[in-house]
């Protein structure tokens, strides 16, 4: 009879190791897809900053060339930041199809990979 307990006893403790292997592994998978997000984030924010700066100084060449064919630097101005500001109407509508969607796309692509399609966690 103590024979079975042993056994009994020893499938629990592998059973207690394999859990305590899967909930490493979780950890480890959640660490490598959250460093990859957040390297991800940090390029398109580094990107963005640039993007930024550079339509900033095209957008003023652009307002000191109008205003100068103008005669008004201030209507150069004007007409640029109207030039802006549509842009932006834009963005504001086309904003959830243009970003929001893709980055969902993107983290479901990330979170869920191949593997939990074989184990069934995903349908």
């Amino acid at each position: 009879m103590a024979n079975g307990f042993d056994e009994l006893r020893s499938l629990g403790e592998e059973g207690f190791d394999y859990l305590k292997l899967r909930w490493a592994s979780l950890r480890l998978g959640t660490v490598d897809r959250l460093s990859s997000a957040a390297a991800r984030v940090a390029g398109v924010v580094l990107a963005g900053i640039v993007i930024l700066c550079a339509a900033v100084f095209l957008m003023v060449a652009l307002a000191l060339w109008i205003g100068e064919m103008m005669g008004s630097y201030a209507l150069g101005f004007l007409i640029a930041g109207g030039v802006f500001l549509l842009v932006g109407i834009v963005f504001w509508f086309a904003g959830r199809r243009m970003f929001a969607d893709p980055m969902v796309r993107y983290f479901i692509d990330l979170f869920f990979t191949d593997n939990d399609y074989k184990h069934g966690m995903r349908d």
